[in-house]
């Protein structure tokens, strides 16, 4: 069924706050998001802005929703392919790093204490965090199962990996230069998630292997 011009226009404005959202808290952090300042931004007022969310925690998981349908979709994880589900891993971790850099945002502030509260109460970021975990967990079981990680590894060391190197781009804060490549940058991570996960031993069978008969 076709929107409405009236439900077009709803829409193209709900996307233009979210970005706009997203570009704040990316400048300054959650914690500082002003709703006020939001409507401002946008160039509507507070009843506007609050019609369509009626609270920072109601837009926190529009944000949060619509940030894993894009990525997923941008690495059309789930879809019908012919590629592994490592390579499914490796494009989801691509566009992540890549969505990062190009917009300046750090996914390690949605786990931060403070952001992590507000979506353990708002049952509908919850369900789409849990989701798209879910969903991940299920690529790091199959990669195992196909032989393309190391055969001592368990899913929790992939998806630990796999979350470690989504906040690649902003280790080291102010004392590194900004990534100007995101491609290039994205690229890198995941050559170093692939080939680690493919070759790396579990320190207790290192030990093991080191010893002499």
């Amino acid at each position: 069924m076709s929107m409405t011009l009236r439900e077009r226009r709803r829409r193209m404005l709900r996307d233009e706050i979210l970005a706009a959202a997203q570009q704040l808290i990316a400048e300054r952090g959650f914690a500082a998001l002003a709703m006020d300042e939001l409507a401002v931004r946008v160039g509507i007022s507070k009843p506007t802005l609050y019609n369509q969310f009626p609270t920072r925690e109601d837009l926190l998981a529009a944000m949060i929703a619509r940030l894993i349908h894009d990525l997923f979709t941008a690495a059309a994880v789930g879809e019908p392919t012919d590629r592994s589900p490592l390579q499914q891993l490796c494009d989801l971790l691509h566009a992540s790093i890549e969505f990062q850099i190009r917009h300046h945002a750090a996914a390690f502030q949605l786990w931060l204490p403070e952001v992590a509260e507000l979506l353990e109460k708002h049952l509908q970021s919850r369900d789409e965090l849990l989701k798209a975990q879910r969903r991940v967990w299920r690529l790091a079981e199959a990669a195992i199962a196909n032989g393309e990680v190391a055969a001592d590894l368990q899913p929790v060391d992939v998806i630990r990996t796999f979350s470690s190197l989504l906040c690649f781009p902003f280790v080291g804060g102010r004392n590194l230069p900004p990534a100007a490549d995101p491609v290039a940058t994205a690229d890198l991570v995941v050559r170093i998630f692939q080939q680690g996960l493919q070759y790396v031993a579990r320190p207790d069978r290192s030990a093991a292997d080191g010893q002499v008969g």
